[in-house]
């Protein structure tokens, strides 16, 4: 069940590492820094980029700079660069010391609620012999400390609780007061409008964490079967958790997208939201062929991301390639080169069902707000039908 929001907004559910008065005070100081930085910092970066650095050049070589590569080496060793670039790293490794203080606190209070979620309705299936990408287990994304899938203790669920609520820090609250902003972008952003009406018997998360985009699919479809997936253990322990905190009835089982185990032909819809960019590139296509393969006739496949590069400017695309080699997010850059369009068509999809638009977040059609630090407002949906 749910309970009354906290002071920033975030939503309290049973399964959430809620913080102590002082250690609020100390995220939130973080969430503070952090906006500061995106809000204030990075445009004055622009200014001074646009007013200096790119003048210099031009009187040097003739021309702008040619891309963000060639900025991101102008831009290195400039003051003002290295100081926002520090407070950003800095900030993002004492968010996640912060909510693993408050996760850690609560350890054995989550993991007895998350061994009693097995009454609720939904399942929980984990595979111990599932062996983990090389990708996700040679860094530690996005700085998180316990990455997705390490475990501390038995039948742990610390990468959940933290996930849960640093990801809400991060997002200074952007995302919704559950999370949930992106599953709820794909379904008014796209499904109501493309396929108004549409019940979907059985539903497949691809990548889904901690659930944070699958339970809307649980409220906006009652009657589906809702499935969801995810490598990592202790995010599904949690998300089972939360789940059923919730009242969401979610069917959680520990697979690998690339290849899931599912039989052919098991879903009328399969989606996933900000998978895709935690992949390698054969990864992804390694996706879009399960994805073709487990859909029915006539069913649809999603994969919402952030937008890609061609729709920004080349000073916005080295703020973002920033978490490329900053963040520990290896394919943050590279997912939002590819051609996601003939990927899907190599994967098997008809052409001429397969498109790609931005959509609205589900936060900015409800709010009028901006729903993504990274995206702006807007995702990017890759949609292709059987």
């Amino acid at each position: 069940m749910t309970g009354a929001a906290l002071a920033d907004g975030q939503t309290v559910h049973d399964a959430l590492a809620v913080p102590t008065a002082e250690e609020a005070v100390r995220q939130n100081e973080i969430w503070t820094l952090k906006r500061k930085l995106a809000e204030e910092i990075a445009p004055e970066l622009r200014r001074h980029y646009e007013t200096e650095i790119v003048p210099r050049h031009v009187a040097e070589h003739g021309a702008p700079p040619a891309d963000r590569r060639v900025i991101a080496s102008l831009m290195a060793p400039d003051p003002r660069m290295r100081l926002f670039s520090a407070l950003r790293r800095r900030s993002q490794e004492q968010m996640w010391d912060l909510v693993l203080t408050s996760a850690n606190r609560q350890l054995d209070r989550l993991l007895d609620l998350a061994a009693g979620a097995s009454a609720a309705p939904g399942s929980l299936d984990l595979d111990p012999a599932l062996e983990i990408p090389r990708y996700l287990r040679a860094v530690d994304i996005h700085c998180m400390p316990t990455g997705y899938y390490r475990e501390f203790a038995p039948d742990d669920v610390t990468a959940g609780a933290l996930y849960d609520r640093g990801v809400y820090v991060y997002a200074g609250g952007q995302l919704g007061g559950l999370n949930d902003d992106k599953g709820w972008s794909v379904i008014r952003g796209y499904l109501d409008r493309h396929r108004p009406g549409w019940t979907p018997a059985r539903i497949l998360d691809m990548g889904c964490s901690v659930g944070h985009s699958t339970v809307p699919y649980t409220l906006r479809y009652p009657a589906a079967e809702v499935h969801a997936i995810d490598v990592a253990a202790p995010m599904l322990r949690y998300a089972r958790a939360r789940a059923a905190a919730l009242g969401a009835p979610v069917h959680f089982a520990q697979r690998d997208a690339t290849a899931t185990g599912y039989p052919d032909a098991s879903f009328d819809l399969v989606v996933s939201h900000i998978l895709l960019h935690e992949t390698s590139v054969k990864a992804v296509q390694q996706v879009l062929a399960e994805s073709y393969r487990l859909l029915r006739p006539g069913g649809l496949m999603i994969h919402a991301e952030y937008p890609p590069f061609d729709t920004m400017d080349p000073f916005a695309q080295f703020l973002v390639e920033w978490d490329t080699t900053n963040n520990n997010e290896p394919f943050w850059s590279k997912v939002r080169t590819l051609d996601l369009v003939a990927m899907a068509a190599t994967a098997g999809f008809d052409p001429a069902t397969v498109h790609r638009e931005l959509i609205p977040t589900g936060r900015r059609l409800t709010t009028g707000q901006s729903g993504s630090t990274s995206g702006g407002g807007r995702m990017q949906v890759l949609a292709a039908s059987r």
